[in-house]
């Protein structure tokens, strides 16, 4: 009986390995499907506050041209949608990794050097990362103040909402710099393994 409970313990001890990868896999696979779904919301949000930006500007403009009457709630409205696409805006831009960086140094300088771009390019997320962890707890205050003090714009509504989507852009700005930090570290030591081997 002790026999087959021991071997029973040591089949089960040799399938942990097996077990273990196949739980990590479905955890990857399950938070790539979260981003994804983040990354195909944020770009909903965008696309649908872009066209009522759109929208609302080119109503404001007829009425005034035709009616010649300006609706004040119409304006603060289209300004209110358009600095939440900015905020938004600016959260996709980092994962399609489409910000405007300084690329002047790596395009000249580091053109025959690829592991030194790459080097470059990391070290550029990992400031992004490091400044905006510093920016973020300012925005959680900035957020919190919001919540306590609500203010009311033309519309009736509070308007306080705008000053907590900031908080709330900026940490996916940083969720997406933190994988792209991930992969690019992950790239430099991939690189420098492989120079290390042809040495």
């Amino acid at each position: 009986m002790e026999i087959g409970v021991t071997l029973q313990s040591i089949l089960l001890w040799t399938k942990l390995p097996s077990i273990g990868k196949s739980i990590m896999s479905y955890v990857k696979s399950v938070l790539k499907w979260v981003l994804c779904g983040v990354e195909v919301g944020e770009s909903v949000i965008c696309t649908i506050a872009l066209l009522s930006f759109t929208l609302l500007v080119f109503v404001q403009v007829i009425n005034r041209y035709l009616v010649h009457l300006e609706i004040r709630w119409l304006s603060d409205l289209a300004l209110y949608i358009f600095i939440f696409f900015i905020f938004i805006a600016a959260a996709v831009t980092t994962w399609r990794e489409g910000h405007v960086a300084i690329d002047f140094l790596r395009e000249r300088v580091m053109r025959d050097k690829p592991t030194l771009a790459t080097i470059y390019r990391a070290f550029l997320v990992v400031l992004s990362v490091a400044i905006l962890s510093v920016l973020l707890p300012l925005a959680y205050q900035f957020m919190l103040r919001a919540m306590k003090y609500p203010e009311y714009g033309t519309l009736g509504f509070n308007t306080s909402w705008l000053q907590m989507s900031l908080f709330f852009a900026m940490a996916l700005v940083l969720l997406h710099l933190l994988i792209i930090a991930r992969r690019d570290i992950t790239e430099v030591i991939r690189d420098l393994r492989h120079r290390s081997r042809e040495e």
